[in-house]
């Protein structure tokens, strides 16, 4: 018994470096987080989202004449703030004459406009045409 005592000390002390190079080893060998906090998707949903194919996803063009609020606020960078100033902006000045008028519009620059420019058009209307 006293052999015993004698030796559980050390063999203890053997067993937690072992475990502790072992995980530093082990640790150091991935090149990622050990733990993920995302979650995978079920695979019912992943095998699912792999057979369909996605449907081509077009952006709808906006004729900035006709839009309302909603519609407005649909485009990148424009919140309900800017959609109400558009809309104040067409009812003071009259319709729109080109998409570039935007930027007349308070709080849209040029950068805002970059990100709009393809997905808002104006139509021309049957006055202009009938010089």
């Amino acid at each position: 018994m006293k052999r015993f005592r004698k030796l559980l000390f050390p063999l203890l002390t053997l067993c937690f470096v072992l475990l502790l190079a072992g995980y530093a080893l082990g640790r150091g060998s991935r090149s990622g987080p050990v733990l993920s906090t995302q979650r995978s998707p079920a695979p019912a949903e992943s095998a699912q989202a792999r057979s369909l194919p996605s449907p081509p996803t077009e952006p709808v063009r906006i004729e900035l004449n006709r839009a309302g609020l909603e519609e407005l606020m649909t485009l990148p960078g424009i919140g309900q703030t800017r959609a109400e100033r558009i809309l104040a902006y067409r009812q003071a000045h009259g319709a729109f004459k080109s998409a570039a008028e935007l930027m007349e519009v308070a709080g849209i620059g040029e950068g805002i406009f970059a990100g709009i420019r393809d997905l808002v058009y104006v139509e021309e209307s049957r006055e202009n045409t009938d010089h």
